[in-house]
């Protein structure tokens, strides 16, 4: 989590850039390939401005990833972080070979952190996140109910992840058949159709 914050913290310094490069400070000479050295023209000042909203949800997406917020689905931001990097490593290409000697010096350094640190994020386990609702098993094997449809025993949505590490002897249940059920919080690391137990359940009610 804590290079995640550092990512999106540099990420705010660019933030606070582009925002004064729209609003016309003489900062030209190190953005944009540096065509223009003082203050950049109307439509380049309109992409600094869309750029800060794209920075704003790259920063999203990695907080996301690392556990920090929960924004999107863990899917999403698993693989967005990879497009992320991919980004950022285009980044540090354009920089180096800028026209602009102060483009050159300034942002490919910045551009280099940003991208080690979007790998670091895009790297690291799956971030622990708390769980509250049911988990069943129906005899394929516990799952954390996505959804639950009326029935009795009661059933999940198909999308239902399946939950890696559950013990049915360490929670009080209920069962009928060869159903077995309960409402629990649990902390879990997210991974692609599965969620891996972290420490112990507790039984809702």
């Amino acid at each position: 989590m804590r290079t995640a914050i550092v990512f999106s913290a540099v990420l705010a310094l660019l933030v606070l850039f582009q925002l004064a490069l729209a609003f016309g400070a003489p900062w030209g000479r190190f953005a944009w390939g540096g065509r223009h050295p003082d203050s950049l023209p109307l439509p380049l000042r309109i992409a600094s401005a869309f750029s800060v909203l794209v920075y704003g949800f790259i920063a999203l997406l990695a907080l996301d990833r690392a556990g920090a917020i929960e924004l999107f689905p863990a899917g999403f931001s698993r693989v967005g972080i990879w497009v992320v990097f991919a980004y950022l490593a285009l980044g540090v290409a354009m920089n180096a070979i800028s026209r602009s000697r102060p483009e050159r010096y300034s942002m490919t350094p910045v551009a280099v952190v940003l991208a080690v640190l979007a790998l670091l994020i895009a790297l690291s386990p799956a971030p622990e996140r708390a769980f509250a609702g049911m988990v069943l098993d129906n005899g394929s094997g516990p799952v954390y109910c996505t959804t639950v449809m009326e029935s009795y025993p009661p059933q999940c949505g198909h999308d239902s992840p399946a939950v890696l590490g559950w013990d049915w002897n360490a929670v009080d249940h209920q069962q009928s058949q060869s159903v077995r059920w309960g409402e629990y919080s649990f902390q879990g690391g997210r991974g692609r159709g599965t969620i891996t137990l972290k420490g112990a359940a507790e039984q809702l009610r």
